[in-house]
């Protein structure tokens, strides 16, 4: 017999490796820089870049399903090419990269920094999980413990990473909350590469030499119709999985646009904090008061509740499957999951009673609507579409107008009343407003648009530049307001020149359109703007929506994950958790190709429709737990 290779001597706390905990803060600090700029991520595009819902969330689809897709690559490539370790590294600093290159503001820097992060967390996240199963032997009970404790310090970076990015953010800028990512990436760098020594793995496969082993390795396979049973009902599961990630995943986009322009934000006051329109609307939340009522958390706090309700809840799931275990009473694996489907389905029917409070009227007189906007038969106000240079799109479809105030913000002719129930949101304020410039203004300023943008590809940089274009068809006081429209334009009001210093960026056209609305239009808009902003509901509907919606994750995503392991073929394990994971990332496309559509409905439709799909799910998953409990063949 071959000589057994010598155990390694392994230091231990608490009675795991200190291994363990090097890797425990590594994922922590990667999480903390994870979900930190993933909060901030959908506020940027819309209130600095000024896109749409829409388009906005096309983005975070396409980014978020490669964040979950890549790693299926980045396990491949570590197994073949580089390890696991190095792996990590290399994940490590591109990520580090990305969330600085964040920092800046030059769109260049933007989808760089996307690109960087997608491939850092293909490299990391799959490779760093794999060495916590290596540090213990194959039969070693501990193993199970081992990845609870490192469940724990994914969820402590997830729980933290919002709070203190987005306390960033509103204090002093999006920049601030994603230079701090990059600085939690540093530090879990620093913590891995430190602690490398303490990774004392063990090999992980059964040795040839001992004859119990062998036996087992050579164990035949099930027969195969329980192997393509059991591969229909994982295939099977996967379609569900897509439906529930779906509907979750919208915490991190349409919730958190909820939580950012709907919800009160002062959790121990039924009065939101005031709104008001010196010129120019900002995104900031007040924090200072005299007292707790006044007192305001930033909306990506909302972020956390999840991460919080998953450490403080977990231990009593835990505990509850046991005692029903032990009772015979513990619910097969699709039992669990339709539970998490219908929680999902419930959470989602708690923000009913919210939207119903949202959603109160106010009016204002208006002797006529500029006509840049047309009304429908049912009142809604609408505008045709426009094209990134600020063009009207000629033969605009009806399905592609765009609608104000998420459908609700009508004109009432016979009465003369500008009329919305719930929240007009900061950016539909904006848009109307620069929608009802005239279209002489509108042409102009894509003039000037155009030669800024040339002037800037000819100078070198650094060096000063200024174009100008001569506007006369403006309101007799206008004057430039917005803090992107300042930084690149000038007024001359004596001779009615418009300078440009800088490339003109949505948002700086947007403000500068705004500028030039119509007084009378301008006037009932900012009413209407400031009185509903007094229908924002509490945010403690939303720490009921996260308590619930976490208790369905609970129900679904461990055990879940768990049956992966169960059902697989021997040989197609990893290839089954690829299938769990592309599921995911379906998922999250899916989850926000959905949230796009958040504006185009109102409040209490968007929230409907994940109630009737899960609820619809959970249904069918029902009747369908006998036929997968006699596919499964034992497996509980």
């Amino acid at each position: 017999m071959a000589d057994q290779p010598k155990t390694p001597e392994v230091k231990t706390i608490l009675g795991h490796p200190l291994g363990l905990y090097v890797l425990f803060f590594a994922e922590m600090w990667e999480r903390f820089s994870f979900y930190g700029m993933k909060t901030l991520l959908i506020l940027y595009m819309l209130n600095s870049f000024f896109w749409n819902n829409e388009r906005a969330s096309h983005l975070m689809g396409i980014y978020t399903f490669l964040a979950y897709g890549v790693p299926i690559i980045g396990g491949f490539l570590a197994d073949r090419f580089f390890g696991a370790k190095k792996a990590v590294v290399y994940g490590a600093i591109l990520l580090s990269m990305g969330h600085f290159l964040m920092v800046f503001s030059p769109m260049w820097c933007f989808y760089g920094a996307l690109g960087l992060i997608i491939a850092g967390v293909g490299l990391l996240k799959p490779n760093i999980s794999t060495q916590v199963g290596s540090l213990y032997k194959p039969d070693d009970p501990r193993r199970d413990g081992a990845f609870t404790i490192f469940y724990m310090g994914i969820n402590l970076g997830a729980f933290f990473g919002p709070l203190i990015c987005d306390w960033l953010r509103v204090h002093y800028g999006y920049h601030y909350g994603f230079g701090a990512a990059g600085v939690g990436m540093v530090f879990g760098l620093l913590v891995y590469i430190i602690g490398q020594r303490r990774l004392v793995e063990f090999n992980q496969e059964v040795p040839d030499e001992d004859p119990k082993k062998v036996a087992v390795a050579k164990t035949p396979e099930h027969p195969p119709h329980v192997v393509r049973d059991r591969v229909i009902v994982l295939l099977i599961v996967f379609a569900f999985v897509i439906l529930f990630w779906a509907a979750f995943e919208q915490s991190g986009n349409s919730i958190l646009v909820w939580a950012d322009q709907h919800s009160n934000l002062r959790p121990f006051s039924t009065e939101p904090p005031p709104l008001t329109v010196p010129g120019e609307v900002t995104d900031a939340v007040e924090t200072a008061g005299t007292s707790w009522a006044e007192y305001a958390i930033p909306s990506g706090w909302s972020q956390s509740f999840n991460p919080f309700f998953i450490i403080t809840l977990a231990p009593v799931f835990a505990f509850l499957w046991m005692w029903l275990d032990k009772r015979k009473l513990q619910p097969s694996t699709p039992g669990k999951m339709v539970m998490g489907i219908f929680l999902v389905a419930v959470a989602y029917a708690c923000l009913w009673p919210a939207t119903a409070g949202e959603n109160q009227p106010c009016s204002v007189q208006l002797a006529k609507l500029p006509i840049a906007f047309d009304v429908d038969q049912e009142g809604r106000i609408s505008s045709p579409a426009r094209d990134d240079d600020g063009k009207v799109k000629i033969g605009t479809a009806a399905d592609d107008r765009v609608f104000y105030g998420a459908t609700r913000l009508r004109y009432d002719a016979t009465n003369e009343k500008l009329m919305l129930k719930g929240v007009l949101i900061d950016l539909d304020r904006y848009r109307l407003l620069a929608e009802s410039a005239p279209e002489d203004f509108h042409d102009a300023v894509r003039d000037l648009e155009a030669k800024a943008k040339k002037k800037s590809n000819e100078v070198s940089g650094g060096e000063k530049w200024e174009v100008s274009e001569v506007i006369a068809a403006v309101p007799a006081d206008f004057k430039i307001v917005g803090d992107e429209a300042e930084k690149a334009l000038k007024w001359n009001a004596a001779e009615k020149t418009l300078t440009a210093t800088a490339e003109i960026n949505l948002r700086a056209r947007t403000q500068l359109l705004a500028c030039a609305a119509e007084p009378e239009f301008k006037t009932a808009v900012d009413k209407i703007y400031v009185e509903s902003g007094k229908s924002r509901v509490s945010i403690w509907w939303l720490l009921l929506f996260f308590m619930v919606l976490t208790m369905g994750e609970l129900c679904l995503s461990p055990v879940g994950l768990s049956l992966v392991t169960k059902l697989a073929p021997r040989r197609q394990v990893g290839l089954c958790m690829g299938g769990w994971f592309l599921a995911t990332a379906i998922a999250e496309y899916a989850a926000h190709y959905f949230s796009g559509w958040w504006g185009k409905m109102t409040p209490d439709n968007f929230f409907m429709m994940f109630v009737i799909m899960c609820l619809v799910g959970a249904a069918l998953m029902a009747v369908l737990i006998k036929t997968l409990k006699r596919m499964m063949h034992g497996v509980h």
